[in-house]
């Protein structure tokens, strides 16, 4: 399938031959970190076992690819989707949300009925597209992950789930978000000072007693995660630590969190639902 670009059409189609696969490993090597990359020798063997590379392509060269293998929980098969990479010349044109797409088309075609992966909570772009403009939802809070990174903070993960044929899911697909309109009104698990144009938070104003009491909570993150990282590594290892408190014990108390809200400039919001 083409959709048309002010760079090129850009074609959307599964990938198997070696040659590509080859290009997919290059193009990491363009966004990732060498320990972070899947080999062609993995992708090709999780192909044949049912897995899928998922292919962007702009005059045949391969622009951005998402791959997946399969898993099982005990109870079915489902995909674990485990490596995305966009060329950097390629990005923000919606390529990364529909090579998402093409994958649930997929994985639908070939009987899965869900998709998971894990990203890391502070990355607010990726919350906001694995929530709101995928429908997935996330219940599960994984400490250290990979180990620590370079600069000794622990790799926590969220794990979203995409229930491929939800209404969340299949709305999500027609273009409609999956938002919450009042999240403003649900309470906030941390409170956040701003000091000098920057955020923080009050790890010693954290909420925790919320939890359990209201049916919608609010768990705040910084938009620039990042740069809060590299110029204040204290006070972004406290807000960690605190989302990581609180994310837990509100996953254990049946909530989920379902949505973003942006309603501070600085900082984004996860929307918390209590499932009944």
């Amino acid at each position: 399938m083409n959709v048309e670009h002010g760079i090129g059409s850009i074609q959307y189609r599964n990938v198997t031959d070696v040659k590509e696969l080859v290009e997919a490993v290059d193009l990491q090597k363009r966004v990732w970190a060498q320990d972070s990359i899947s080999s062609m020798q993995q992708m090709r063997a999780a192909i044949l076992h049912g897995g899928a590379v998922n292919g962007a392509f702009c005059e045949g060269k391969l622009v951005g690819f998402c791959y997946g293998f399969i898993g099982y929980d005990g109870n079915r098969p489902y995909v674990g989707s485990h490596m995305m990479a966009i060329d950097p010349a390629y990005r923000d044109r919606g390529i990364g949300m529909r090579l998402k797409l093409e994958q649930r088309l997929w994985a639908m075609e070939a009987g899965y009925d869900k998709i998971v992966w894990t990203f890391d909570p502070f990355e607010s772009r990726n919350a906001y597209l694995n929530l709101c403009k995928l429908g997935g939802t996330v219940s599960r809070y994984i400490n250290d992950f990979y180990g620590p990174d370079a600069a000794g903070h622990p790799s926590d993960r969220f794990l979203v789930e995409w229930a491929l044929s939800s209404e969340r899911a299949v709305g999500a697909a027609g273009g409609r978000l999956a938002a919450i309109d009042d999240a403003a009104d649900y309470p906030r698990l941390l409170a956040v000072e701003y000091t000098d144009g920057r955020v923080t938070a009050l790890g010693h104003q954290s909420r925790k007693e919320l939890i359990g009491r209201s049916d919608g909570l609010r768990l705040p993150i910084p938009r620039a995660a990042g740069q809060l990282k590299q110029a204040q590594p204290d006070a972004f290892k406290v807000w960690q630590q605190q989302l990581r408190d609180l994310a837990t014990a509100a996953f254990a108390h049946g909530y989920r969190a379902v949505s973003c809200s942006k309603s501070e400039p600085e900082v984004q919001d996860y929307v918390l639902v209590r499932q009944s």
